[in-house]
């Protein structure tokens, strides 16, 4: 949302709740917290107060506007805007743990709780829809998130696609011989899978990221596989720019990664769902294969060859998802629905 911010710098921020890391950012901005801070301040951990933010959103004062844009993955566009306001949301998914993957939200709540847990997201999503109806305008940042908001808020969406610095994103390390999987290691991302597939082909593969799921996958991993932990964006620039691919087996609303890779001139193995059928571009930016088994990832690491992917291609391809198109998007977007509302 900084971009965003960046384009009104006027504007007070306001959130759920903030941190030193995020406003350090912002040196010269105005933060509006709401009362999740008082918690959150005790004990960091912004899942824990979710259950607060309804409550939390519907007490939050905020100033007369003509516009106010929010940026939303769950509760942020449950906000109550100024009278005569026009409500731009930017949605990033409908609520995740809501609507598609309502399992992870039971898990992370002890099971004698679960029960408890069940009853509160079924009035959630009532409130979510709620939420949803009080928007003006949606933004969806992919097609696949575009389908999402229609089929569980029965809203149109304008559809603008995030960003990436493709400034920093550039080529940083000679190629090497090792395959990449990057991100936050969680188990609905196959990783397993992937693990098992190169135990069997012994081929180098780097694993980039922490989550719960990582202590698993190290027990099940053989010496070929390197497990690099968490690292800088320096060191991932490098690892993007050294791998002979960068493979990517989940479903993801979008999905930035595929496009770091692609500004750092290497291409991805992707899944043929969602958010990758939007940033890889099968035999441009990579490969789109149906299902990751043994059969389709063995053949295709295999048989690899990198040469076809030329770099100029996928910074030429990488370059359509700029901070600087982003921002005039954007602008553009606010600037037409003022104009249709004579603001």
């Amino acid at each position: 949302m900084g971009a965003v911010a960046e384009l009104y710098p006027e504007s007070e921020i306001y959130t759920l709740a903030t941190d030193p890391v995020i406003t350090k950012n912002f040196p010269d901005r105005v933060f509006k917290p709401s009362l999740v801070q008082v918690f959150y301040s005790i004990i960091p951990k912004l899942q824990w107060w979710f259950p607060l933010a309804p409550v939390a959103l519907r007490v939050m004062k905020l100033p007369p506007a003509k516009v106010v844009v929010s940026s939303s993955s769950a509760f942020m566009k449950g906000l109550r805007k100024p009278k005569g306001s026009i409500h731009i949301d930017y949605c990033h998914t409908p609520t995740r743990f809501l609507w598609s993957d309502a399992v992870y939200a039971e898990g992370e709540v002890p099971k004698i709780l679960r029960g408890v847990m069940r009853l509160y997201l079924r009035w959630l999503r009532r409130w979510d829809i709620a939420a949803a109806k009080r928007v003006d305008y949606f933004i969806a940042n992919s097609k696949e998130v575009q389908n999402r908001i229609q089929k569980y808020y029965k809203r149109d969406s304008e559809l603008i696609y995030p960003f990436i610095d493709v400034n920093f994103w550039q080529n940083s390390a000679p190629r090497g011989e090792y395959f990449l999987m990057a991100g936050r290691i969680t188990p609905y991302k196959g990783y397993e899978k992937i693990i098992t597939i190169f135990n069997e082909l012994k081929i180098p593969l780097h694993v980039v990221g922490e989550g719960r799921y990582l202590s698993y996958l190290k027990t099940i991993a053989k010496d070929n596989i390197i497990f690099m932990g968490k690292v800088s964006d320096d060191e991932l620039r490098n690892q993007y720019s050294g791998a002979k691919a960068f493979i990517y087996p989940q479903v993801e609303d979008f999905g930035l990664m595929p496009l770091e890779a692609a500004s750092c001139g290497t291409p991805t193995i992707a899944l043929a769902k969602a958010g990758s059928l939007e940033t890889v571009v099968s035999g441009v930016t990579g490969e789109l294969i149906d299902e990751f088994n043994f059969s389709t990832v063995s053949d295709i690491i295999q048989h690899w060859q990198g040469e076809k992917y030329q770099s100029n291609a996928m910074r030429e391809h990488a370059s359509k998802f700029s901070k600087e198109i982003f921002q005039a998007k954007i602008s553009d977007f606010v600037n037409k629905v003022k104009h249709e509302h004579n603001y």
